[in-house]
């Protein structure tokens, strides 16, 4: 019952978007609100491709009617119905929703749906490269918002690809990073033996003993017990 009304109103929606004539009104805004509606019925019936494509047909009439404010979750909602089944198309409609706000200065919002973008490439679509760059994106973002923890925790993920595709000194740039942004953190402090150690491993993949000695002294000035770590 759900798909056939969700059918019905993808067509009354379809040919209200594509009404050419001389009393067509709000043709879009109306198109919208029937798109939506479709597509939350292409939810109930479990039909998560046709529920994706309602939601984006709804998220571009709204931005031909310049609300990009209300397109941009409604893209975020298309994506979350494409990621059950085909994740590219839901990377496409987070890019959306992230051009949108980003161009209204909503960094720390954008930041967040690129970090969903990261981890669809990353557990879905296989692609550790893209991942990695989408996560850089993301910490930068965050970073400028002045969220250092969610910065931090997509910077390590940028270190942990970067040294499983041999970019070691990306990652040791990256490990040191958040290390220094921990420092002086009571909290987290803890965890730089960890940092530390990884960068250490990937110094010692470049083969630079000198650099590899000059790197252990300053994470002991860093961190006074990192020099009697086991490890």
């Amino acid at each position: 019952m759900a798909e056939q009304e969700a059918r019905d109103l993808l067509v009354r929606a379809t040919k209200k978007a594509n009404y050419t004539g001389w009393f067509g009104g709000n043709k879009y805004e109306e198109a919208a609100e029937l798109y939506g509606r479709a597509a939350n019925q292409f939810k109930l019936a479990k039909l998560w491709k046709e529920a994706g494509d309602c939601f984006y047909r709804q998220a571009d009439m709204q931005t031909r009617i310049q609300e990009r404010d209300e397109a941009a979750p409604t893209f975020v909602a298309a994506s979350k119905c494409y990621k059950k089944s085909n994740p590219e198309d839901a990377v496409a409609a987070l890019k959306m929703a992230i051009e949108i706000l980003t161009e209204r200065g909503r960094f720390h919002a954008a930041a967040a749906h690129q970090k969903e973008v990261a981890q669809i490439y990353e557990s879905d679509l296989i692609n550790i490269e893209a991942a990695m760059e989408a996560y850089q994106i993301a910490a930068d973002w965050y970073g400028g918002e002045e969220a250092t923890a969610q910065a931090n925790a997509c910077l390590l993920k940028v270190a942990e690809f970067a040294a499983q595709l041999e970019q070691y000194e990306r990652a040791i740039e990256k490990f040191e990073q958040v290390a220094r942004a921990n420092v002086d953190n009571q909290l987290t402090k803890w965890s730089l033996k960890d940092y530390f150690l990884k960068a250490g491993l990937c110094q010692l993949c470049l083969k630079d003993t000198d650099g590899l000695q000059r790197a252990l002294a300053c994470y002991q000035d860093m961190d006074l017990t990192f020099g009697s770590t086991r490890e």
